[in-house]
């Protein structure tokens, strides 16, 4: 009888210093996030995406990503999701995310005294990946913890 691992699929991308990860299931889409467009809508975090006007949450000051410079032409990328609530939301990343498959044995639920740090709330598990020198860790985020506040649907 084979022993067979179970694998969840993620999307994975960097934040800053931090590699993040979303369950495939909590991802709609990936798609460019062109710096100069939506119409002074970036500066309030949204964007217009068709007839949707979309909250952006950019978390790079909460993962130190502070020494990353803020280039007007710098290419961006928004991993689309939902809210609890069914809201869409975008999260920012400089890189285009990869689609990994992690045994599901290896990710670890964070207690709740690890998760003193805003940014350390949005996330429920860990994943700790040893590969001969280089141990590299992947926070899972939690679409539920994300704070939300609902955004206009303009049709």
């Amino acid at each position: 009888m084979q022993d067979e691992t179970k694998v969840g699929k993620f999307i994975v991308f960097r934040i800053g210093d931090c590699l993040m990860a979303l369950s495939i299931s909590d991802v709609l889409k990936v798609i460019n996030y062109p710096s100069a467009t939506s119409g002074g809508l970036k500066g309030m975090g949204l964007v217009q995406l068709g007839r949707h006007t979309i909250r952006v949450f950019d978390w790079h000051e909460e993962f130190n990503a502070s020494s990353l410079p803020n280039l007007p032409d710098r290419q961006s990328f928004l991993v689309i999701s939902r809210t609890p609530q069914g809201e869409l939301c975008g999260i920012e990343v400089d890189e285009p995310p990869n689609l990994v498959e992690l045994p599901l044995e290896i990710m670890r639920s964070l207690p709740s005294s690890e998760r003193q740090s805003p940014a350390l709330t949005l996330v429920s598990h860990a994943a700790v990946i040893s590969q001969k020198d280089t141990t590299t860790t992947i926070f899972l985020l939690d679409m539920k913890r994300v704070p939300y506040q609902a955004i206009a649907y303009t049709g």
